[in-house]
């Protein structure tokens, strides 16, 4: 299936789905899918999926999956994407990522109470 949200929306889709959230929000599809979040959102994408987020984001993505971060470059006074295949370079599947002040891939903190 397809779900779309708005402003601070989630949306969830499952096997091989599409699901795209918008400013704020969060993003889930099944294995294959693609999920594309909105600034500061954060967005999952399972086994061979992509998953997008916007800036200051989170990304995770399965087996075989693309994690892509949105940035703002205040030099060039325009958007950038840090991109990265799971898999390679020590991106780990299921794993949460972050952009550090660098622009490279960081593992994201653990929320208080997460396990």
């Amino acid at each position: 299936g397809t779900a779309t949200a708005g402003d601070r929306g989630t949306a969830t889709a499952g096997y091989g789905g599409t699901a795209t959230a918008g400013y704020g929000g969060t993003a889930t599809a099944g294995e294959g899918g693609t999920a594309t979040a909105g600034e500061g959102g954060t967005a999952t994408a399972g086994d061979r999926g992509t998953a997008t987020a916007g800036d200051r984001g989170t990304a995770t993505a399965g087996y075989g999956g693309t994690v892509s971060i949105r940035y703002w470059d205040p030099k060039l006074c325009r958007y950038r994407v840090v991109t990265a295949d799971v898999g390679e370079n020590g991106i780990e599947p299921n794993t949460a990522y972050i952009l550090d002040a660098d622009r490279k891939f960081q593992k994201a903190p653990k929320k208080a109470g997460a396990k």
